[in-house]
């Protein structure tokens, strides 16, 4: 096995099999629908999980097969998903849907009063290698790629992945950002070459640039480096204008994700980036709250009423900084609230930071004396 192969099988192992990581599902890319749903997993979400088989069981009636249901299901949240910012968005506003008039979840969130994170657990999380992204017009392929790793939860596209590796001299700031850049830049030509000026609803931009323009975020990493990007449809009109300096832009858009330890081995910030970004809940808080649309409200003249100034909104969402300091206080919020009844807690967790950094007993004890003095640090 060479070291490619490792470094693929390490990628796996720790995304879905080690005890300690991400927890997801592997998948295989046969199984994934034509229109981007894993459809199993929808099937066995909407179907198995306590809230909703009775009301499968209601739904099923209502179709000759559980195929014809599948079908028929898909294209509703597709058209739903088209009509929606990004994946983020859609999932947030569609937790529950009702279709055929009867209700459905496609999301169950933690922390609920009744059953704490039982229904969370619930959820399925899956990954899918190298799969094949087609894009079909009038009966003809016109369009194809393969991310490296794709993202679902229950069945649901969420982002995808480009990964380098360091053993063919590759790297995510020069390989994997191109590789998105030039997948998109051929994507958006296609498009703009099979719409012309006959998709004024942008029905078929929707469908075809779906797995880049509704993506969370997309990534590309090589184990020591992980970069984001979360908003390259700002960058269709750059390509249909053949901007010169399209490749400069999106490339500057693509932003280092920041590390708690940048000393730490290439595994380590590779395990850490990662969780930020795909860790179950951590794609929540991307889905509850780091995702929204902002709409400016105008008074028109003449109107007593105030009016939105654009129907489509803008996406606010995090910047990777942004993220990481917003996750990083959350963390220490949690960390202060789980131990409150403590008292001694910071005074402990100082005295054993300060002896892994190989710091002497009698310099510790002196350092926490220095600290104790101060009132803050007490309470």
């Amino acid at each position: 096995m060479n070291e490619l192969d490792l470094q693929e099988k390490y990628l796996i192992n720790f995304i879905c099999e080690r005890a300690d990581g991400l927890g997801y599902k592997e998948v295989r890319a046969n199984t994934v629908s034509p229109q981007f749903f894993i459809a199993e997993d929808l099937k066995n979400f909407i179907s198995n999980t306590d809230a909703n088989k009775d009301n499968y069981k209601k739904l099923r009636r209502k179709f000759d097969s559980d195929s014809e249901l599948m079908e028929k299901f898909m294209e509703f949240l597709n058209q739903r998903i088209k009509e929606s910012m990004n994946m983020a968005i859609f999932i947030n506003n569609n937790k529950s849907v009702t279709f055929e008039g009867v209700k459905l979840h496609l999301f169950y969130p933690s922390g609920s009063e009744k059953d704490e994170d039982a229904s969370f657990e619930e959820n399925i999380f899956s990954v899918v290698q190298e799969l094949p992204y087609k894009y079909h017009f009038e009966g003809k392929q016109r369009y194809s790629f393969r991310p490296d790793l794709t993202f679902f939860v229950n069945g649901i596209f969420l982002g995808y992945s480009e990964l380098k590796s360091n053993y063919t001299n590759q790297t995510a700031q020069k390989h994997g950002i191109k590789k998105v850049i030039k997948d998109y830049q051929s994507a958006v030509d296609e498009y703009a070459t099979l719409a012309a000026s006959n998709d004024v609803s942008r029905t078929i931009r929707h469908s075809f640039l779906k797995i880049f323009e509704k993506a969370i975020h997309i990534t590309a990493t090589d184990l020591g480096e992980t970069f984001i990007i979360r908003n390259i449809t700002a960058h269709f009109d750059d390509v249909k204008n053949d901007d010169e300096k399209y490749e400069e832009k999106v490339s500057q858009n693509f932003k280092k994700y920041p590390l708690l330890n940048p000393a730490k081995n290439k595994t380590e910030r590779f395990e850490e980036v990662f969780r930020a970004l795909y860790d179950k809940k951590m794609i929540e808080k991307e889905i509850l709250y780091y995702n929204f649309i902002e709409r400016e409200l105008i008074k028109k003249e003449g109107s007593p009423t105030r009016e939105y100034k654009h129907n489509d909104g803008k996406l606010i969402s995090p910047r990777p900084k942004q993220k990481f300091g917003t996750d990083k206080t959350m963390s220490k919020i949690i960390e202060f609230l789980e131990h409150e009844d403590e008292p001694d807690y910071l005074t402990h967790k100082l005295r054993a930071d300060l002896k892994a950094y190989g710091v002497g007993t009698v310099q510790i004890e002196e350092l926490i004396a220095k600290r104790l003095k101060y009132q803050n640090n007490k309470n």
